[in-house]
């Protein structure tokens, strides 16, 4: 039994008991519409790292959930993060990232001009319109907030502060300052699943000896995961082998333990000392998802060059996409049977409690069938 599992200051192991998720809940095209309105439209979620936008008029256009959204640099340092939609006849504004030497955006179809804060700043034959429909005219808002070397938005005004909605995981993320740390490798890949299967795959350990018994199950002590949920998210700590032992009984759980976090609805952390994995389930369909994955390092530990430290990194995020490939023909075999009528619904149990928490928050914003 490694050291963490002992901790008391982490509650029980398991602290949910078993349940059952109707297949229904994967499959309803009405009910992934509804996860769309009410779940991701109204939620937070990170769209970028800081570093991407270093300098003023530095912008990144975000496109996910049928949506673009233009996340702008402005002069004073702070964010702007607008609907990449022009408010004449809803032509998309910006085609791709990148600096805007002039501070102006033009629509490629009419010429209606805005500036960074996405307000409208020139309407060509501003004679021929009612001028009482252009006072005030700019894109539609997006609130938008940086923080922990992340840029996040949220699309809908009822979300709560940044703060307030990761509650527990603001001082857990933030123990790690990722804004020091560099999002050195990327990854995409297109899976046969239903989003939340996708999460489910994520959230819990035990297929470990299964799925990646060449890449983990002699690395990671699976047994001895302990869960944590704080709703709407959920995190575990993750032993491993060797290291966890070695640092001690009274170890701070981030520096002894892989630290494991779900970031409601569908972003991920994978979190080591010095180093971490994100990823974030983009629902495309009811049986489609868009997995993206970034690799995060931090500054070399004491003790090793520059060189080793990037060999070190680059053998790490091999190791992980390995890991990540195993989990991903999983996912697209259940993709081929989801529809089966021998798929009827999905049995948790207690080493699961995280899923069935996941499934919890999903069912109260989503509301009944």
């Amino acid at each position: 039994m490694s050291s963490q599992a002992k901790d008391p200051s982490l509650g029980p192991q398991y602290p949910l008991p078993p349940r059952t998720v109707d297949a229904a809940y994967y499959l309803d095209p009405a009910q992934y519409e509804r996860e769309i309105e009410r779940i991701f439209l109204r939620s937070w979620m990170p769209a970028c790292s800081s570093k991407e936008l270093p300098n003023p008029r530095d912008y990144v256009v975000w496109d996910r959930l049928r949506q673009s959204v233009v996340i702008a640099r402005q002069q004073d340092g702070s964010l702007a993060a607008w609907h990449n939609v022009c408010r004449h006849r809803g032509a998309r504004l910006v085609e791709k990232s990148g600096h805007c030497k002039f501070g102006k955006f033009k629509c490629p179809w009419h010429s209606f001009t805005y500036d960074l804060t996405g307000k409208c700043t020139g309407v060509p034959l501003r004679e021929t319109f009612d001028e009482r429909a252009l006072v005030g005219l700019r894109t539609v808002p997006v609130r938008v907030a940086e923080w922990n070397g992340l840029v996040w938005v949220a699309l809908h005004d009822d979300v709560p502060e940044l703060r307030e909605y990761l509650g527990d995981l603001w001082d857990e993320l933030g123990y790690y300052h990722m804004e020091n740390f560099e999002i050195r490798y990327r990854h995409s890949a297109e899976l046969n699943a239903n989003w939340k299967v996708v999460i489910d795959a994520f959230n819990e350990t035990w297929h470990v000896p299964s799925t990646h018994e060449e890449t983990l199950s002699g690395l990671m002590l699976w047994r001895d995961a302990r869960l944590k949920i704080c709703s709407p998210h959920s995190w575990m700590t993750l032993p491993i082998a060797g290291y966890t032992e070695e640092a001690g009984p009274n170890a701070d759980h981030h520096q002894a333990n892989v630290c494991h976090y779900t970031a409601f609805p569908n972003t991920i952390f994978s979190c080591f000392p010095t180093h971490l994995q994100m990823w974030s389930a983009w629902p495309m369909s009811p049986t489609k998802t868009l997995l993206t994955a970034w690799g995060v390092v931090g500054p070399a530990p004491e003790g090793l060059t520059e060189e080793k430290w990037a060999e070190i990194s680059d053998r790490n995020w091999a190791h992980f996409l390995s890991v990540l490939a195993e989990d991903s023909r999983v996912l697209n075999g259940f993709g081929t049977v989801a529809q089966s009528l021998g798929f009827k619904n999905s049995l948790f149990n207690t080493a699961e409690g995280r899923l069935s928490a996941f499934h919890d928050e999903v069912m109260q914003r989503v509301g009944p069938r």
